[in-house]
């Protein structure tokens, strides 16, 4: 026991209190050890931690924990939205910030000032951000959020290209719209938006060079917010697949409408939280009771992940393939997020026996934050992020996972 707590003190030398201005001698220290009372205490301290629920114990933590560091511009903050040029990272809060992909420090993007592509400055505010892989998009608005332009580059942000959008949009359902979201998939760019209309989608023509209504003829806007749209990775001509907060969408841009092909289809009044594709044909469709709905081959099946439990933002994660997880998150009131398991089935909670990370970086970097989405480079299967709502100071809103050797190596701060 005395060495025990002679190591303790060589290692914090401010954890015996002074009776003066200064500390014990070493030899009055020991001295100190020998009288009973002094004995006594030290036994019901370690009596006390030995008799302590170690689940998730301070020795166990320090022994598999170091301190996460991350960039200061992600503390305390929200990540809504990621994209790659091949380059760089790129990633959206209230303007756009980005590194090199083997770099480590994150800057804020210069993006145009008005209709001069060539003067940039970075005193903006972006509301949506997206990417195919080779070019990346930003929406610029005013501080009233309203739109002002899209703008694209393919060379890193180090020349634009205004694309028109608010000329479009306006003229299409009026002034004053506000950009909910930007979303790349299968290299086609969508915008959505909301005004005093409703909700609309929009869509990127290329041989026409103008943006255009993503939904049929019939529907030019919705009275219900538009959460996200995924391509299905196999369709040609595409078809992507859209959810509102209450219904699923289906078609080519341009000829977008309500899935009423199948039955058993996942609609929820203000129920639906999530979309993800497997890019091999199959949609699931994440609910606020609990349920995940899964599309495949015309059909509609669903399993829940845990009852009456509102659920967020999923993806279904490939690897290791001998133990494939959907990786969804909780709803507002727990936050965090769960593993369902479809071989077992079975739902894995609070970082106990994840296959993304261990329980102890779990509790330490993403548990008790609100998830805003997973995201993965097209081209890289083996980096995963983690895009987080943070109000707390010092704690911090993305996280980077890497798989490699068959496991993933678990959160760390960027």
């Amino acid at each position: 026991m005395l060495n025990m707590l002679n190591k303790i003190r060589k290692r914090e030398p401010k954890f015996f209190l002074n009776t003066g201005t200064r500390e014990y001698p070493r030899k009055r220290i020991c001295a100190l050890y020998k009288k009973p009372q002094n004995i006594f205490v030290a036994i019901l301290i370690i009596l006390t931690i030995s008799s302590c629920d170690n689940t998730f114990s301070i020795f166990q933590s320090i022994g598999q924990e170091k301190k996460q560091l991350g960039a200061e511009l992600f503390k305390a903050t929200t990540v809504r939205a990621m994209g790659s040029d091949g380059t760089n990272y790129y990633a959206l809060m209230s303007k756009v910030v980005y590194k090199p992909i083997a770099g480590s420090s994150w800057q804020v993007l210069p993006l145009p000032v008005g209709d001069d592509t060539e003067n940039k400055d970075i005193d903006y505010f972006a509301p949506g951000l997206a990417s195919d892989g080779s070019t990346i998009f930003v929406a610029k608005a005013d501080s009233n959020n309203n739109l002002k332009d899209i703008y694209s580059s393919s060379n890193g942000g180090a020349s634009w290209t205004a694309m028109d959008a608010k000329k479009d949009i306006d003229a299409a359902i009026g002034s004053d719209i506000k950009v909910d979201w930007l979303k790349c998939e299968n290299k086609t760019l969508f915008v959505a938006v909301h005004g005093s209309a409703g909700y609309s989608l929009f869509y990127y023509d290329v041989a026409s060079t103008s943006f255009k209504n993503a939904f049929d003829s019939t529907i030019s806007s919705l009275s219900e917010p538009l959460v996200d749209i995924v391509w299905d990775g196999l369709s040609s001509p595409a078809t992507y697949w859209l959810i509102s907060s209450s219904k699923v969408y289906s078609g080519a841009e341009g000829s977008i409408a309500e899935d009423t092909s199948a039955t058993n289809n996942p609609a929820l009044s203000n129920g639906l939280v999530g979309i993800a594709s497997d890019g091999a044909g199959r949609i699931l469709v994440s609910r606020s009771d609990g349920i995940i709905y899964s599309y495949l081959s015309g059909s509609w099946t669903n399993f829940t992940a845990k009852s009456s439990t509102a659920l967020g933002p999923l993806i279904l994660l490939n690897q290791p393939s001998t133990s494939k997880r959907i990786l969804v998150a909780r709803g507002a009131s727990t936050l965090g997020y769960m593993e369902y398991d479809e071989a077992s089935p079975a739902i894995y909670e609070n970082g106990k026996d994840f296959v993304s990370t261990s329980q102890s970086i779990y509790n330490s970097t993403v548990r008790a934050k609100q998830v805003e989405g997973f995201w993965q480079p097209a081209s890289d299967p083996n980096t995963l992020f983690i895009l987080l709502a943070t109000g707390t100071e010092g704690s911090y809103s993305l996280y980077r996972n890497t798989y490699s050797g068959g496991t993933w190596g678990g959160w760390i701060a960027e």
